[in-house]
């Protein structure tokens, strides 16, 4: 996101079409600065070397679930909407845990 102001000058100045680049590495990022009216678009590099399905992974994430997958990639999307599912329940169940305090209450000190 190292690059995005520069964009945003170009775009809200110039009002020249732009593209924001440099460290955008999470779609929450990249919906940020266009929504924002940074930059009309973001150009996502790294984490496609590192995974080619990076936007198939984000839109699961953020519970997009309309997007076609390609057939081959079918059954990773229904582990991964699974994993999510698991992920988000654990989280939840993690933040509604008992504190350190209220164990030491109900058990005594250890």
């Amino acid at each position: 996101m190292f690059q995005t102001p520069f964009a945003d000058r170009i775009r809200n100045q110039a009002k020249i079409p732009t593209i924001a680049v440099g460290a955008i590495f999470e779609a929450d990022n990249a919906n940020t600065i266009i929504a924002a009216g940074r930059a009309d678009l973001c150009a996502v590099a790294r984490p496609h070397l590192a995974n080619p399905a990076w936007i198939l992974t984000e839109g699961a994430k953020s519970g997009f679930a309309d997007m076609p997958w390609p057939k081959q990639y079918v059954a990773a999307k229904i582990q991964l909407e699974r994993n999510l599912e698991r992920e988000k329940a654990q989280a939840s169940a993690a933040k509604n845990a008992m504190s350190f305090e209220q164990i030491t209450q109900i058990f005594g000190e250890v």
